[in-house]
């Protein structure tokens, strides 16, 4: 009897198994990264890298088509490939500025309904256009492995804050922040990260140059391993590295129109000081002029978000969670004018090589 059930169930596992579809690698053609620009208020252009394996490298392989939508675009490329597209491995997808400026919603809303792309692969602007930056030849990895290990790297040790399909759709659908995605250009055999594209709603508006990138990170995400070079006086600096920070805030006053105080912790080993010897009157001098740049850089930038009247930070979701009956459109009517202090403390743990 048992021999007859162990025949039975394989039967059907051996059944079960030919009723899912599969897909060979050597029979498909497997998307690594995808690309959109602006062609005029009609037609969007569609560029697909495709990784090509062999035998000690990776080539990439690009399909471009133009069309209204971008649903329309895949069925496009499909018919210029001679094997199915497969866009489960998709590293990144690029969008033009000029593209992102005019909203780019309609097209991701087809790639957030897909059930084969994870949520967590990475989204960016380009400066330029997005065909220009996947045909080029950066590493023998392949462009799309290349280009998710450059924001990645940028996310996990510098200064962009933590971003992926999944976050930018949670900020857009949030009444209280607003979207930012990485902002890269290509420069010859070399892709760059240039600042950070802001948006309000779907429409890029704004972007966040290199130099500020540090301070929009402390305010928007957390340090867990970073590097920062210091100015001081009489030409002076100190190197900072493996940076880790914290940030929290408070509210007084009405809901309406609060005070807003951001509070930064930060603890980094001096890696380079170019002084002459150092003790800890220097140490705290350090620490004090690390503090003033923060407090004087981030004050800037948040000036500036409140000009633009965009809320990257979060500033509206953080008032909800502390008034009852809170209002975000009283809030972001005065959002402009409100009282934001940010306060610094930063500690240097370990004096590394200088000691």
């Amino acid at each position: 009897m048992k021999k007859w059930y162990y025949f039975l169930f394989g039967c059907f596992l051996i059944m079960a198994g030919g009723c899912i579809r599969k897909e060979i690698l050597d029979d498909i053609n497997i998307l690594s990264a995808f690309g959109y620009d602006y062609v005029d208020e009609n037609k969007i252009r569609g560029t697909a890298l495709i990784s090509v394996y062999e035998t000690d490298n990776i080539s990439n392989e690009t399909f471009v088509a133009t069309s209204i939508t971008s649903k329309d675009i895949l069925e496009q490329l499909q018919h210029k490939s001679s094997d199915p597209l497969a866009n489960g491995s998709i590293e990144v997808i690029l969008y033009e500025d000029k593209l992102a400026k005019k909203g780019i919603m309609p097209i991701m809303d087809t790639l957030s309904r897909d059930p084969s792309l994870g949520t967590r692969l990475y989204l960016t602007v380009v400066k330029g256009t997005a065909k220009e930056v996947l045909e080029g030849k950066y590493a023998n990895r392949g462009n799309g492995i290349y280009l998710s290990n450059l924001i990645r790297q940028n996310i996990e040790q510098r200064d962009i804050p933590k971003t992926n399909l999944h976050k930018f759709l949670y900020a857009y659908y949030s009444d209280g922040r607003d979207p930012f995605l990485p902002y890269i250009q290509r420069s010859k055999d070399k892709v760059k990260i240039v600042g950070i594209a802001l948006f309000d709603n779907d429409r890029m508006v704004h972007y966040i140059k290199g130099d500020e990138m540090f301070y929009f990170k402390i305010l928007v995400d957390r340090y867990t391993e970073g590097t920062h070079t210091i100015q001081l006086e009489n030409d002076e600096y100190a190197a900072i590295k493996s940076i880790v920070t914290n940030r929290t805030f408070s509210f007084s006053g009405s809901k309406e129109h609060p005070k807003i105080t951001v509070k930064i912790k930060i603890e980094g080993v001096l890696y380079e000081y170019s002084g002459g010897h150092y003790n800890k009157k220097v140490k705290r001098m350090i620490e004090k002029s690390f503090e003033k740049e923060i407090i004087k850089e981030s004050g800037n930038l948040i000036k500036h978000l409140q000009s633009h009247q965009i809320d990257p930070i979060g500033f509206g979701d953080e008032a909800k969670s502390r008034y009852r009956n809170f209002s975000y459109k009283t809030f972001y009517e005065n959002y402009p004018t409100l009282d934001i202090e940010v306060q610094a403390k930063a500690t240097i743990i370990d004096s590394g090589i200088v000691e």
